[in-house]
């Protein structure tokens, strides 16, 4: 079987990862955005999902140490806003790129995940790639299995990525940047209307079914524009979340029932999913923040949100993004064409 070609890798490792489980109605979100940001904390990653299916919402984030979630565990889990948290302090974030909305790449990353008997942390997609969080300990096995799952032109197998390739803490240590802009620039807005958001949860140990649902997805070559997991490792249990359109609703529960326990399964919509890329949105704390308030001001209900690489992917309830689009203009622009 020929291995799909891909653009590249990108690779964060020693980061800290945080899950953590509250019931819906209160605001996790707006929570760890507003803290990391009073921080001056940088969100290297961060997944959410609103209702998970089974009434409790979901976020997940990645930071540069464990000492970085203090603050936002103090202020939920502590009060006893939020159930639990679990807080890994040795992870690595792993992105392959370009995806194109292609479930076929999901499903060859959840794949590989099964056959190394890794448990993923996390996972989110960004209009440009897939990232995957593992623990230091399957982190090599992990890039072994996607060199040999993937085809990418500058590094042909692990070790040759290992020798070219890699950055370590004092590389990345020197990219340093400063910003002061009232208004945060971004390359622009893209939106997608006409989408279900599915909600799905099985054992860790059976994640290739979900891999073989996605497996069946490429094959009718539809497209994924949004794909969210988290691991409870304490309950084995992987959650997803994941956007289609519309017009595979029927063809996506049949699916599902077939893959999965279709009681384990639910979809709400109709939703839109709007896409936001800066050159800086991996570098820079305080964006999240930006990006949730202007929507929470404007009335627009988030449902789910991957920030992830340098892109922030929203699903909103309804068929408007325009209309969320004009909210985030309030605090973000899109430089004029020379």
């Amino acid at each position: 079987m020929s291995r799909i070609r891909l653009g590249g890798v990108k690779v964060i490792e020693k980061r800290a990862w945080l899950n953590s489980f509250c019931q819906m109605g209160g605001d996790p979100l707006g929570a760890i955005c507003s803290t990391f940001a009073a921080g001056r904390i940088n969100l290297g990653m961060l997944t959410h999902v609103a209702d998970n299916g089974c009434g409790q919402s979901i976020t997940a984030a990645s930071a540069k140490n464990a000492s970085c979630f203090s603050g936002y565990i103090s202020r939920t889990i502590d009060s006893g806003k939020c159930r639990e948290a679990e807080v890994e302090d040795d992870a690595a974030r792993v992105s392959v790129f370009p995806h194109g909305q292609r479930p076929e790449i999901a499903a060859s990353v959840i794949s590989l995940l099964d056959e190394g008997a890794i448990k993923p942390y996390g996972l989110a997609s960004s209009p440009s790639a897939i990232t995957i969080v593992v623990s230091a300990s399957d982190f090599q096995s992990l890039m072994e299995r996607i060199f040999a799952s993937f085809d990418f032109a500058a590094c042909t197998s692990y070790g040759e990525w290992r020798a070219l390739c890699r950055m370590d803490e004092q590389q990345l240590s020197v990219v340093r940047f400063s910003y002061d802009e009232q208004m945060i620039t971004t390359y622009g807005f893209t939106r997608q209307a006409g989408l279900d958001l599915w909600s799905s949860c099985l054992p860790v140990e059976e994640i290739c079914r979900f891999g073989s649902f996605l497996c069946e997805l490429g094959e009718l070559r539809s497209k994924l524009p949004f794909l969210i997991s988290t691991t409870a490792h304490r309950e084995g249990i992987i959650y997803f979340s994941f956007a289609l359109g519309v017009e595979l609703r029927d063809r996506a529960s049949q699916m599902l029932e077939k893959h999965l326990s279709r009681s384990d399964c639910c979809h709400i919509g109709p939703v839109s999913v709007i896409f936001v890329h800066g050159p800086h949105f991996g570098d820079r704390y305080g964006i999240a923040r930006a990006f949730t308030s202007a929507l929470r001001e404007g009335g627009i209900s988030l449902l789910a949100l991957s920030c992830a690489v340098s892109s922030i992917s929203a699903v909103i309830a309804g068929s408007d993004p325009d209309r969320a689009v004009e909210c985030l203009k309030t605090r973000f622009r899109t430089p004029a064409a020379q």
